[in-house]
C-alpha cells in the first residue's frame, strides 16, 4: 500500500481513499472558508470508527495520507422486486 501525504487541501477528492490514524476514510466536504476551513472525512464501511472527523489545513497535512491506487466507489442501489404469491 503506497501512501502519499496530503499537503494541499485542493487535491482532496471524494473518489479517493485516505488513511487517518490507521483507518480508511473518504473525503466528504469542506466547511467554512478561508483560513477557517474544516475538511470533513467519513469512515469507509466496515471500519472500526463510525463517526465523521474534521481537520483544519495544518492537522490535515500532519495526519492525513492518500492511499495511492485505491478509489472509493459508493455502493450501488439495488432494486428488489418482491413477487407475491398468487
Amino acid at each position: 500500500m503506497n501512501l502519499k501525504p496530503v499537503f494541499d487541501p485542493k487535491n482532496l477528492s471524494t473518489s479517493k481513499i485516505y488513511l487517518i490514524d490507521c483507518v480508511q476514510y473518504r473525503y466528504v466536504r469542506t466547511e467554512g472558508s478561508g483560513k477557517n476551513s474544516k475538511y470533513v472525512f467519513a469512515p469507509l464501511p466496515n471500519q472500526r470508527k463510525s463517526s465523521e472527523i474534521s481537520f483544519n489545513s495544518t492537522k490535515l497535512a500532519i495526519r492525513c495520507q492518500e492511499v495511492v491506487g485505491m478509489n472509493y466507489e459508493p455502493p450501488q442501489e439495488q432494486f428488489v422486486v418482491q413477487m407475491g404469491l398468487l
